[in-house]
Order: structure tokens, then C-alpha cells, then sequence
């Protein structure tokens, strides 16, 4: 069987069509709902997998992702993201969720997160955190499942360069 591709899934009513987020300039409304999330990982995804890869536990396939990622902690009521963020790992992502490795622990169960887009807009997800453990390097290692898209902090402005590590 093939690869999956964005044409291989089956749209619903209260699913939109995915928008090419490397073609819109920053500060543009992109992804507004979870399934636009799904559709642009389950598009970078389809690229990446290798047909004999081995078959997962999990309902959707994990893949390495060995980018950097922007890590922000919540307000647990209003769920937006507050104070500055951090720099994390990236170690797999799918569908459905993102695993990331850091310095420290995090202090609630949900985090936003923002990946840098190839056209150097970044776009930020809610996730709430479903595991964590601390390894043997003195490092931990957390996942979660993406919860929804959110507006990026209006007073900040992401430098991935300066960014301190989680």
C-alpha cells in the first residue's frame, strides 16, 4: 500500500481544506482548527515514511522530528501562553500529538508550543501533556497530545537563536 497523502483523507463537513502555511506571510490567521493541525503533520509525515518502517502500538504513526521547538508554559484557566519561552527538543511527531526532550520539568499539564515554518513564520499549538519521564543523561523526556491551534502572544516576538533552554 502506498503512503498515505492529504488526498488519501476523507473530508468531512466540519473539516476545511488545508492551508499552505509556507505561503502566507507572518501574522496571517493560519491553522484555526485541530484538523488543520492534523492535515499539515499528516502531510509532512506521508514525505517522510518509509513503507517497510515497522508497525506502531500507537493509532497514528510517530516519526523522528529533530527540530527545535518554542515552549511555552499556560495560564491553566485561560489556556494562553505566558512569560517567555523556552527552547526544547523535538524526538517524534504525529498526527495526533509531539515528543520533546529539555533540561528542567514543566510545571503544568498543558504547554504551547511553536514550530518555525519554512518561510520563518512560526505557528503555535495548545498541547496537553500525557507523559514524562527523567533519563539516565539527567535530561527529561515529555509528550502530548495537540489540543488546538492558538494566537501567538501578541508581545513577543520568537528570536530561536536567543532563546534560552528548558
Amino acid at each position: 500500500m502506498a503512503n498515505p497523502s492529504l488526498s488519501d483523507i476523507e473530508t468531512t463537513d466540519d473539516m476545511r481544506t488545508p492551508v499552505d502555511v509556507a505561503g502566507l506571510e507572518c501574522g496571517q490567521p493560519t491553522l484555526q482548527l485541530l484538523d488543520e493541525v492534523q492535515f499539515m503533520v499528516r502531510d509532512i509525515l506521508s514525505q517522510w515514511q518509509h513503507p517497510a518502517d515497522a508497525l506502531e502500538r500507537r493509532s497514528t504513526r510517530r516519526v523522528a522530528f529533530y527540530k527545535s521547538i518554542a515552549l511555552f508554559v499556560v495560564d491553566e484557566e485561560t489556556e494562553e501562553p505566558v512569560g517567555q519561552p523556552f527552547l526544547v527538543n523535538g524526538r517524534d511527531i504525529s498526527a495526533q500529538g509531539v515528543g520533546f526532550s529539555h533540561e528542567g520539568p514543566l510545571p503544568n499539564t498543558k504547554v504551547a508550543i511553536a514550530f518555525e515554518l519554512p518561510n520563518g513564520c512560526s505557528q503555535f499549538v495548545l498541547v496537553r501533556l500525557t507523559w514524562c519521564r527523567f533519563t539516565r543523561r539527567g535530561t527529561y523526556e515529555s509528550g502530548g497530545m495537540f489540543v488546538r491551534p492558538i494566537a501567538p502572544p501578541e508581545d513577543i516576538a520568537l528570536d530561536w537563536n536567543a532563546m534560552p533552554l528548558l
